[in-house]
């Protein structure tokens, strides 16, 4: 069963809506796909990646996904024990240098905290929202012989910047908290994504 982590949308017609709900096996794919349709539009603007109340998923994806938005530079590094990965950008943006805006909360966790704070720190796209949760672990679930496990940290994520994500979470640009009890992501009541979209249109005071 292929669940759909992505959800795309066209506002205004020339802004294009990106929300990834989760970093799974196939994200990248159709987050690929969901470019590709919205490219063909001539009138294109910009991109907003909705990573609000994504609670992340696999590191290999949130690699994969800010590589399509970066040309070159480190994305993440792992500092264990035993071992330190750095992971890098390959060549090409897929959404050829257009401005982007990332919309973070307090929800946004572990790979969105990768791919905010990756693409913060190359300056390559304005975060907006609120700071996010702070889960900056990489974890090893180790089975028991009593049926139980141990989830062990065995190493840490720190960002280009050389910044832990630990415990402090990433710092929005601007900073906008979610407004009124009606608030629902993607519908008329999302303060932050209108905002967003006031960005673009330069209609912010």
């Amino acid at each position: 069963i292929e669940i759909k982590s992505v959800v795309s949308k066209l506002i205004d017609n020339e802004v294009g809506y990106l929300r990834l709900r989760a970093f799974n096996a196939n994200s990248s794919d159709q987050l690929k796909k969901e470019i590709s349709k919205i490219e063909k539009n001539k009138k294109l603007v910009g991109y907003i990646l909705d990573l609000r109340n994504n609670p992340g998923g696999l590191l290999s994806q949130a690699n994969e996904i800010a590589d399509f938005f970066l040309d070159d530079g480190e994305i993440v590094s792992t500092r264990g024990r035993k071992e330190d990965t750095k992971y890098f950008a390959h060549k090409g943006d897929r959404i050829n240098s257009k401005p982007l805006i990332v919309l973070i909360n307090n929800g946004s966790a572990s790979a969105s905290e990768i791919v905010a704070g990756a693409l913060q720190d190359h300056k390559r796209a304005v975060l907006l929202g609120e700071t996010t949760f702070g889960k900056g672990s990489v974890q090893s679930i180790i089975p028991l012989r009593n049926r139980g496990a141990i989830r062990l940290t065995i190493s840490k994520y720190y960002l280009p910047s050389g910044k832990s994500i630990s415990e402090v979470g990433v710092v929005p640009d601007i900073k906008v908290e979610e407004i009124g009890e009606e608030f629902a992501i993607n519908t008329d009541t999302d303060n932050q994504l209108n905002y967003a979209v006031k960005l673009f249109n330069g209609k912010i005071e």
